[in-house]
């Protein structure tokens, strides 16, 4: 009963303050749109502003817009889109999206944290550590009855979770080849309590600097490194101040496409099963195009830069580090737990 009232008080919340951001809409954000804050259908025309909080040029938001493409060119839909951090961050988009005053968002699956743990399911660490069982379990049925669930919660439809890469180690003071070469790390991690207390449990010591000073932080000795995605230490230009990379894939850095729950259901069936499809069917860009490309891009600044790239001799040590943490979030809830299941049979 108290965690139904925590999350009816966060949404309230949400809404208040998505109310406030209005004004940036109304203001010009220099999207690619109209002013008009609703989705309209206009001579036919359904229009749909979204908004993303990562840079385009990310595989995950690149997914997007080759979906949106796709949308306009076989529907009578049109999208207004706000792409990196046009109408914020992504704490302010799930706000927005929330509260209805943009229809779309798309956003680190950990922006959603403050409302709900339920996502938390796909960040449990050396889970889904290749990208086959990723593509796999993003479209199984547990998945879904994650999305679901957070739909009942929060009132956002998920349509899918792409990723913007694989989560590694990397670093400025030695190769990680075994756990105890992680041991007294001062690492910047995801501020996510599942992946807090996993990388307490392997002996790091974890620190949650802000995203936006990461460069800084590992060019001054800060933090001595990060767990992070191939894609932006290239994009985030890392591989200038990172010496050591470690090949052994952690989690999956999802990134939640969705809608306010009120509005899509509000749409004819036919425009809803064609946003749900065309979103679906975007998986096969991120996986068989946007990460390989920027992957292979990033590998080759790392190699470029002289970053030395090492592999882990037993991963198993790994996983067993973090064993009981895993169980304690498995024992959470239903629905974490069946969804751990599934992904430990792939």
């Amino acid at each position: 009963m108290k965690r139904n009232w925590m999350i009816r008080a966060k949404r309230i919340s949400a809404l208040l303050l998505g109310t406030v951001l209005l004004g940036s809409l109304a203001t010009g954000c220099g999207g690619s749109s109209s002013s008009d804050n609703d989705s309209a259908a206009e001579g036919g025309t359904t229009t749909i502003q979204m908004a993303t909080g990562g840079q385009d040029t990310l595989p995950s938001y690149a997914t997007v817009l080759d979906v949106i493409d796709d949308i306009q060119e076989n529907t009578d839909i049109e999208f207004s889109y706000f792409g990196s951090r046009q109408l914020g961050d992504d704490a302010e988009i799930v706000q927005q999206v929330m509260a209805g005053t943009i229809q779309m968002g798309g956003t680190a699956a950990s922006a959603l944290s403050t409302y709900t743990d339920l996502l938390d399911a796909f960040t449990v660490p050396f889970l889904l550590d290749t990208y086959e069982k990723e593509r796999e379990a993003m479209v199984s049925e547990e998945a879904q009855a994650i999305f679901d669930a957070v739909e009942e919660e929060l009132g956002l439809k998920i349509f899918v979770a792409y990723d913007s890469g694989m989560r590694y180690f990397a670093n400025n003071i030695r190769p990680i080849e075994t756990l105890d070469d992680v041991k007294g790390l001062v690492l910047r991690v995801a501020p996510a309590d599942i992946l807090l207390d996993s990388f307490s449990a392997m002996g790091i010591n974890p620190s949650t600097l802000a995203y936006g000073e990461l460069y800084t932080g590992l060019q001054n000795g800060t933090i001595d490194g990060e767990e992070i995605n191939i894609t932006s230490i290239y994009s985030e230009k890392h591989y200038e101040v990172l010496k050591y990379f470690t090949d052994m894939g952690i989690y999956p850095f999802a990134t939640v496409i969705f809608a306010n729950a009120d509005w899509f259901n509000s749409l004819p069936a036919d425009e809803q099963e064609a946003i749900q499809s065309a979103f679906t069917n975007g998986y096969n860009y991120l996986f068989d195009q946007h990460l390989p490309e920027a992957e292979a891009a990033g590998l080759q600044a790392m190699e470029d830069a002289g970053i030395e790239i090492s592999s882990v001799q037993n991963p198993q040590e790994f996983r067993d580090a973090v064993a009981d943490v895993v169980e304690t979030y498995r024992n959470r809830d239903d629905l974490t737990k069946a969804f751990i299941e599934m992904a430990e049979g792939l």
